[in-house]
């Protein structure tokens, strides 16, 4: 059996004793996660051992199990950005990785001098990074020079990439390669997209972990084809909104919504010995339920949890909204519409957890200052792998803010959902709810942002040539290092980490804010949130009202306001 993936931060391995003596070593942040836990895993083995000073026997020992030198080449990178160059383990490793992967071919061994002094190194031994790549991939840069020459390429293409690594297994020369070339010079495309390329044709594929940690059955709801049947075929019509006239077919999210609900419900009838229909005496029984298994609980963070009057108030509208499409009796739906008007009022009488939040979130001033700050700790980062960290998380701290999407609408792609008229970003986007279409341009504070997601730590004089690439190929604005699109949830984990609450505080505040101008405050707000809903507009505006004495900042959203509410805006946008 497989040892357990390693899933460990870097300040949790970085907490280890072994690692105290190169908590100072300038090095230390150039070494990747992936490095750093392999030299973990080496110093508890060294530890076992009683090693002290390891020879190239207890590094062959180390990975003895293994059929790679994967691990002993994330120790040679880990050692040559932690120690000085002429430092003996350097070398003690790299002939381990020989002895553990012998070659017929004979190995570079020549130093950095006897590499500079090479005619095919010309262009880069005057750089100043010549000094600080690593040994062994300036060599892998040499060797790759060499079979440039000696096979004519001036501008080299994917396959010319993978020509020179044809006799590899892996894509180990190629990323050893691009590291040299990453260093050298910094923000080239020919680095990071073709050599990028190139390197993700070499790589075996990566086996999914999805699904095999089965998601635990559900203990308080029934499956859905335990659903009595015209149950289930209602909510087959109305996800295919093959619903009567006079009855508009819900969204999807309120299917899935009322679905969980009608589990849950037929859960507890079932438990009680009830025949499982929606009637007053089944709604108090599902009442009863959820507030005994929240009073149940022990956890300060979900007490409550499943009781409040919000999610209350929601379960009694889901089932009266399925009864009345499923034809109930009219004084069953009456009760229901009854309690339901109750549990409303009662919504009034405390302070929603959304809310609670947004009183702790800093103003928008604040939001826009740190995205602003990670954006320029991006650009002075030396590692490309926290560049592309920051930039991200400082663009969806931006986006959410000017533009706060549901985190189904938040996988956008460039060309499709946004795109460039030669003099801002427009943003086109049909939304899940309702099929409500966002368009229009974007605030020109938005342009530093969505230009950084374009270049990808780039130089920035390539920004019309990556731009045209984004739009023809239809990349996805947020992408991790390997260039794979990032979950939906990505947005809704960078506010957490940074605010303490998911990005879908975001709409709220765009509601609480513009709210404070009145109605065309908050027919803007329903515009960005790509809403309709007339109810929805009278609640955020009492509401907004009531917060305008304490809450304020509007300058940011001025642009997005004046189109949302210019007469022709829709005109323009289209």
């Amino acid at each position: 059996m497989s040892k357990p993936y390693d899933t460990r931060g870097r300040a949790e391995i970085l907490a280890a004793e072994h690692f105290a003596p190169f908590r100072d070593t300038p090095g230390l942040e150039k070494v990747g996660t992936r490095e750093l836990r392999t030299l973990d895993r080496f110093f508890r083995f060294a530890e076992g051992q009683g090693i002290t000073v390891p020879d190239v026997t207890d590094f062959l020992s180390f990975v003895a199990t293994d059929t790679s030198t994967r691990r002993l080449d994330d120790l040679r990178t880990a050692f040559d950005r932690l120690l000085p160059e002429g430092t003996p383990v350097r070398e003690v490793v790299r002939e381990a990785i020989r002895q553990k992967r012998p070659r017929s071919r004979s190995c570079d061994r020549r130093d950095r001098a006897a590499l500079r002094a090479d005619p095919l190194m010309a262009p880069y031994r005057d750089l100043a990074a010549f000094d600080t790549v690593a040994l062994e991939d300036l060599r892998v840069l040499a060797r790759f020079l060499g079979f440039a020459e000696a096979h004519g390429i001036t501008v080299p293409s994917e396959a010319d990439y993978l020509a020179f690594a044809a006799d590899a297994s892996s894509s180990r020369r190629l990323r050893s390669l691009k590291a040299a070339l990453d260093a050298l010079l910094p923000g080239n495309p020919a680095v990071h997209v073709v050599l990028a390329a190139a390197i993700d044709r070499k790589s075996p594929p990566k086996p999914s972990r999805a699904g095999q940690v089965a998601r635990p059955p559900a203990t308080r709801r029934v499956d859905t084809v335990e659903l009595p049947e015209a149950w289930r075929k209602l909510l087959q019509r109305m996800r295919l909104g093959a619903m009567p006239l006079h009855q508009a077919a819900p969204a999807a999210s309120v299917i899935d919504s009322m679905e969980d609900v009608l589990r849950e419900y037929a859960h507890v009838q079932r438990e009680a010995g009830a025949e499982v229909a929606i009637t007053v005496e089944g709604v108090r029984r599902l009442e009863a339920a959820r507030a005994a298994h929240a009073n149940a609980r022990e956890d300060p963070a979900y007490q409550a949890q499943g009781d409040r009057p919000a999610t209350r108030h929601t379960a009694v509208m889901r089932l009266r909204k399925f009864g009345e499409a499923l034809g109930l009796e009219p004084l069953v739906l009456s009760a229901l519409r009854h309690h339901e008007t109750c549990l409303r009022r009662e919504l009034g009488t405390v302070v929603p957890l959304k809310f609670g939040r947004l009183d702790n979130l800093p103003g928008l001033a604040a939001t826009w200052g740190l995205a602003a700050d990670l954006l320029a700790q991006s650009e002075a980062a030396t590692r490309r792998q926290t560049r592309l960290r920051l930039l991200t998380e400082a663009s969806v701290m931006a986006i959410w803010t000017l533009l706060p999407l549901r985190l189904g609408d938040g996988q956008l792609l460039w060309g499709r959902d946004m795109r460039f008229d030669g003099a801002r970003y427009r943003v086109d986007i049909e939304t899940r709810k309702e099929e409500e279409p966002l368009r229009g341009g974007l605030h020109a504070v938005l342009t530093p942002f969505l230009d950084a997601l374009v270049l990808r730590g780039m130089d920035p004089v390539w920004l019309p040539q990556m731009r045209e690439r984004a739009m023809a190929e239809k990349l996805s604005l947020f992408r991790a290092v390997d260039g794979r699109q990032l979950a939906a949830s990505y947005p809704s984990r960078v506010w957490r980490q940074h605010f303490g609450t998911g990005a879908h505080i975001a709409r709220t505040r765009v509601h609480s804010e513009l709210g404070q101008l009145g109605p065309e405050g908050v027919e803007a707000a329903l515009a960005l949130n790509a809403q309709r809903d007339p109810r929805t507009a009278a609640a955020y505006q009492g509401e907004a009202v009531a917060r305008a004495l304490r809450r304020q900042g509007q300058d940011m959203v001025d642009g997005l306001l004046a189109e949302c509410l210019d007469p022709h805006f829709s005109d323009k946008a289209r």
